[in-house]
Formats: C-alpha cells, sequence, structure tokens
C-alpha cells in the first residue's frame, strides 16, 4: 500500500463506512471533513491524495446514488487487498490442488534486529508452515506475495528468502502428513 492513509482509508470503507464525495471535494469539503476527520492525523489534501490513488488502482469507486449524491465504496478487489495484507487476518491461500512445489523461508537476522525475527517466525507459525530449523520454515502454498509484506512490514528484506523446489527427500513423508497432502 502507497501509505497509511491509504490503508486506513480502506479498512473504514470494508468495515461499511461510505464516505462522502463532499469531504473530498475542494468546495465545501474541508469544512465537513475537518470536523469529520479531527480524530485523524491526516490532513484534507492527504485524504484526497489517498483516494485519488485508490480509485486508480481500482480499489474504491464513486457511486452516485438517484438523488445525485456521490459515495465513496470499496470495491471487491478493495476488499481483497485489504484482507490479503491485514496482518491480523493474514492466511495463505490453499488452493484445491497441490502443485507438487514446496516453499523454504529461509532468513539470518542479525541480533539486533531480534524482536523483527521473533515476529516473523511467530508469523509464520500462525501462517501454519512448519519448522525445519530455527530459521527454516516450509509450507506447500504459494507465499510470495505475504512474505515479501511480512519482509516489508518488519523492515527485514534484505534477510530473507523464499526457496521453491519439487523435492525435500527425507523430510517429504512427514511434511505430506502435516499440510494433509
Amino acid at each position: 500500500m502507497k501509505n497509511e492513509i491509504s490503508k486506513n482509508i480502506l479498512k473504514y470503507l470494508a468495515l461499511g463506512g461510505i464516505l462522502t464525495l463532499v469531504m473530498l471535494s475542494p468546495i465545501g469539503g474541508p469544512k465537513v471533513a475537518k470536523s469529520l476527520f479531527k480524530f485523524l492525523k491526516y490532513k484534507i489534501k492527504q485524504i484526497r491524495a489517498s483516494a485519488y490513488y485508490l480509485k486508480k488502482r481500482g480499489l474504491i469507486e464513486y457511486v452516485k446514488d438517484e438523488n445525485g449524491v456521490i459515495t465513496v465504496k470499496i470495491t471487491d478487489n478493495g476488499k481483497k487487498y485489504l484482507k490479503k495484507f491485514d496482518i491480523d487476518n493474514m492466511i495463505l491461500n490453499r488452493p484445491n490442488k497441490w502443485d507438487g512445489k514446496w516453499r523454504l523461508v529461509m532468513f539470518d537476522i542479525p541480533e539486533k534486529n531480534k524482536k523483527a525475527r521473533e515476529a516473523l517466525r511467530y508469523k509464520l507459525k500462525d501462517l501454519d508452515f512448519l519448522r525445519l530449523q530455527d530459521s527454516i520454515w516450509v509450507t506447500p502454498f504459494p507465499c510470495d506475495d505475504e512474505i515479501r509484506f511480512l519482509r516489508e512490514i518488519f523492515n527485514i528484506s534484505f534477510n530473507v528468502d523464499i526457496v521453491v523446489t519439487d523435492d525435500l527427500k527425507h523430510h517429504e513423508i512427514k511434511l505430506k502428513r502435516y499440510f494433509e497432502l
């Protein structure tokens, strides 16, 4: 996501909120929006720019009702995107048919980033990865986007790698049983 404001707008819309376009319009909008967004730390200009970015990406849409009132709503793509990268609710999609490939997530995170390393381990366990070694975890499911997101959010991009293989030798029996393949 480009920035925190865009993510918060998507979250608000996903929770059933509707933003009236008047809040985002230059005429009269700032007065309404100032009082409504007083609790937020964002400026109207930032919110407007983020809404433009989200519309351009197809994550929100402007809908005009029969009275001519234009509202901003999250699209299905926006819901999918937000759900996919909400770290607390992140899950790996399990395809109906396994592609026969194993995804190994390997990391070597320095001691100075111990909290990030522990957070990554916790999240890998939460995502139902299986630990082969302390810094090698495995899953049979595609996980590139999720791992890329975790690397960015924990600021450990250069310390985490994904290796895709179709042969894990003697580990496969245990892994297939664990993942019910």
